[in-house]
């Protein structure tokens, strides 16, 4: 059964309940930014993030807008932007939890600005 923060999570990325694992699916947000360092996160996906790639989240508890952003890095571990808030939320918990994380790259698309997809899973 879906809680109502998960049923509110739905409208944001799709969840799939599949036994013992939850798996989220959604857009990396931010990617049109730079990095604190200049790094173009546009530049990072061109060159490092493929469909199916793998995918690394790491937290930044001293982030100034969200004390829940979970920063989402290329298989190099160079940044190409965050989880959606609501996502980063669930996800924040997991990470914190030590649940087994597995993310990788859903697809890679546009000409001029490129956008990321990217599927969670999160195994108990």
């Amino acid at each position: 059964m879906i809680s109502i923060f998960e049923s509110l999570i739905c409208t944001m990325a799709k969840i799939i309940k599949i036994p013992s694992a939850f798996v989220y699916e959604s857009k990396v947000v931010g990617v049109s930014h730079s990095n604190a360092d200049g790094t173009s996160r546009q530049e990072i996906i061109r060159r490092e993030v493929a469909e199916e790639d793998p995918l690394f989240l790491e937290l930044e508890p001293d982030n100034e807008f969200d004390p829940n952003a979970v920063k989402v890095l290329s298989k190099e571990k160079n940044q190409i932007g965050y989880l959606k808030t609501e996502l980063a939320e669930q996800v924040r918990s997991a990470l914190v939890n030590q649940t087994t994380v597995y993310a990788r790259a859903l697809w890679v698309n546009g000409e001029k600005m490129l956008g990321v997809g990217i599927r969670i899973e999160l195994v108990s």
